[in-house]
This record gives C-alpha cells, structure tokens and sequence, in this order.
C-alpha cells in the first residue's frame, strides 16, 4: 500500500498552496477510480480471466484437437493455469463447440469484379457443469472485411493467416471470459 501511495504522489503533484489536505484528496480519488474501473469488470488487455475451480478439469470437444481455434484455446487455458482433462481423466465439467466459418462478397470493383470479402466467424458453445447436466450454452460471433483486390501475392497469403490467428485468438479470449461467468 506504501508503494501505491508513493507512486500516487508522483503522479499526481500537489498544488501550491494546500500541503497535505491535497495529497490525500488525490490518494482518494485515485483509490475510487481503481475500485470504480474493478467493479465494472474492465481488465487490462492481455490479463487472463481464471475458470473457477469447480469446472477443472475442463475438457473441450467438438474440434479436432489440431484445429487453430484449440490449439489458441489450450494455450490461453495453459497460460492462465487451468487443468485440462487429458485422456480418461474425468473432467468436472464438458464443453461443447461448434464453430462455422462463411465468406461473402463485400463489395466489387468498377469491372464488377469482387475486392472485398466479409468473413464471419461463430462459436457455438454449450457447457455441462458436471458432464451429463443441463447445458447452458451461447454464441460468439466476430467478423472481418478483407480487402483483396485481386493477384496472389505472398504478402497477401501471409495477412490472411495472421488475420485468421487473430480471429481465433479473439474468440478463444472471449470464450474463457463467458466460462469464467458460469
């Protein structure tokens, strides 16, 4: 609390004038817009939100084991540290996934050829909270507008594979922080 209270000091001089009476309005406000940015549930980009412990182990099924979105799903879930049912080890709790991609002309060009495609991604998910429960479930759902005008281009290949990581990327997030509501 000492170093919070040191570095709200130095981020916040007092005014000339009013000494000690100004240091502790500013320690104030700043511990109430800490509390206030706590309870609205904001989290830093790139903080990971933990699974309670009564879902771990979790098991993921639905997805081939290989697939990117599981791949980015279990290394997110190692990251934060939560137990992964491996093999025949029971899991306290199951979660179901289906996810469908669909592409779509976004727009064309004055040769009415197309420059611009619109891809969605959604994530169905259903959760058995123990296994063989009833699931509750939801959907997630991002999109993305690629501009791609025509000719392969490696640099273009590459932009859609990082654009493709990316959407995984988002969407396992989001899916961890729903689990973590349950």
């Amino acid at each position: 609390m000492t170093t919070l209270l040191k570095k709200a000091r130095l981020l916040l001089p007092s005014p000339p004038g009013r000494g000690a009476s100004g240091e502790g309005i500013k320690i104030f406000i700043l511990c109430l817009v800490s509390l206030l940015l706590a309870a609205c549930g904001f989290h830093p980009r790139g903080t990971m939100v933990h699974l309670p412990e009564r879902m771990q182990p979790v098991r993921f099924i639905g997805l081939a084991d290989y697939h990117p979105l599981m791949r980015e799903l279990r290394r997110q879930l190692h990251t934060a540290g939560v137990k992964l049912a491996e093999g025949d080890e029971a899991p306290a709790s199951v979660v179901r996934l289906i996810l469908r991609q669909e592409g779509h002309i976004f727009s064309v060009n004055g040769n009415n050829a197309a420059v611009e495609y619109e891809y969605t991604y959604t994530l169905n998910y259903h959760v058995e909270t123990p296994p063989g429960s009833q699931a509750r479930g939801g959907e997630l759902e991002t999109r993305r507008i690629v501009y791609a005008p025509g000719g392969e281009l490696l640099g273009r290949v590459r932009e859609g594979e990082v654009r493709e990581r990316d959407v995984y990327s988002e969407l396992a997030q989001r899916l961890i922080q729903r689990l973590s509501a349950l």
